[in-house]
């Protein structure tokens, strides 16, 4: 046993977040929807469920660490905020909402997590116009994805373009709740629980599948009813060609490049009708 499997001893709590997400999805998906009318479909209800465990998980972090670090909570506050403009286009006031605070709390909580493990996090430090930069960077990266996206959708449905204004406003909520709740606040939790940075290759893998399975299991739960085993080959695909790259831009680099890959892959989908 070499020293990484010292600090990390294989133990329950680090199977406990995925245990917790099977155990939501499971019902999510096996409780009739009749029993939750306000939601219209699997898909948004084991979604917003999700968010709420994990708002409840980042509030829980945020009490614990006792400390108040405003500069990163205006931060938070403008993210959320942001998510917000889906209220323009989205009936569904309250799971909007319901998002946008969860951004909040999930980014400040996560930003504490790292002060607590000592892991110097870029997205924390960077500036508005270094901010922007890899927000840009991010955006070009993600060109051949976005349009093999397009690609996947145009095979049943044919391209309409729409506003293209508005799909670039509008595709910024999904890019940064995304990012924001299930890769970079799940990336500090993984660090918070192996004591910082993973050193060993099966911790990397334990963390990028944390990073990447419940985000891209949350997008197939109405599939998963119908066929899993097309589901379960969707999940494979989408978490291989988009779950990974973004994953590994979270890890390796930071936040908004993050969130200029999911950006502007869900602008080209919005601005092409899907």
């Amino acid at each position: 046993m070499d020293k990484t499997d010292k600090k990390y001893p294989v133990g329950w709590k680090y199977f406990i977040p995925f245990g917790a997400f099977i155990l939501l999805y499971a019902v999510g998906i096996i409780l009739p929807l009749e029993v939750t009318p306000h939601y219209h479909n699997f898909m948004s209800r084991v979604w917003n469920w999700t968010e709420i465990l994990i708002l409840l998980l980042a509030v829980y972090y945020i009490i614990k660490t006792r400390t108040f670090q405003w500069k990163q909570a205006i931060i938070a506050l403008l993210l959320g905020a942001v998510c917000l403009v889906t209220l323009f286009r989205d009936p569904r006031t309250a799971d909007i909402i319901v998002t946008s605070i969860c951004v909040m709390a999930a980014f400040y909580a996560a930003c504490r997590l790292y002060d607590l493990v000592d892991v110097e996090n870029v997205s924390i430090h960077t500036g508005i116009v270094g901010s922007i930069r890899y927000f840009g960077l991010g955006a070009v990266i993600s060109v051949p994805l976005a349009f093999f996206n397009v690609l996947y959708f145009s095979l049943n449905r044919s391209i309409s373009v729409g506003n293209i204004l508005s799909s670039a406003l509008f595709a910024l909520k999904p890019a940064i709740a995304e990012e924001v709740v299930f890769r970079f606040f799940l990336l500090a939790y993984a660090y918070y629980l192996l004591h910082g940075k993973p050193e060993k290759r099966f911790w990397n893998v334990w963390v990028y599948m944390l990073l990447i399975i419940p985000h891209e299991l949350l997008h197939y739960p109405d599939l998963f009813v119908e066929s899993p085993v097309w589901a379960a080959a969707m999940c494979i695909l989408g978490g291989i060609v988009f779950g990974l790259p973004m994953a590994m831009l979270m890890k390796r680099k930071n936040l908004p490049m993050a969130i200029g890959m999911h950006w502007f892959i869900d602008f080209v989908r919005f601005a092409a009708g899907f």
